[in-house]
């Protein structure tokens, strides 16, 4: 299965729609476009995983790495996870350090707010 990442761009953030399987032969898509972000000057990303059916340990990296490079000067947070993605993620313990939304809504508010 392939991978599609669409990106939505607003004053205060970007959105990024990740659909598929973040695995070892796709994680590196998206990595390319999350470090694109960063180097164009965006401090806030959004990572919407509403259509991400699975997530390996090469996507969780991805998510480290990112999570890392914004930690003392924006946002990164997930949001829209499946039960099954969502399961994967908290197993490995990212939900102690990332900031993990139920909804877009939230997420864009909460950047907002900060």
């Amino acid at each position: 299965m392939n991978i599609a990442i669409t990106v939505e761009k607003a004053a205060d953030y970007s959105i990024v729609n990740v659909s598929g399987k973040i695995d070892a032969s796709t994680s590196d898509a998206l990595e390319d476009v999350l470090v694109d972000l960063l180097g164009q000057g965006e401090k806030n990303i959004i990572l919407s995983l509403k259509d991400t059916v699975y997530i390996s340990s090469a996507g969780l990296r991805v998510l480290v790495v990112i999570a890392k490079q914004v930690y003392d000067s924006g946002h990164f947070c997930l949001c829209n996870a499946s039960d099954n993605v969502l399961e994967i993620i908290e197993m490995a313990g990212f939900n102690v350090f990332m900031n993990i939304y139920e909804d877009l809504s939230t997420a864009k508010e909460k950047i907002k707010a900060d």
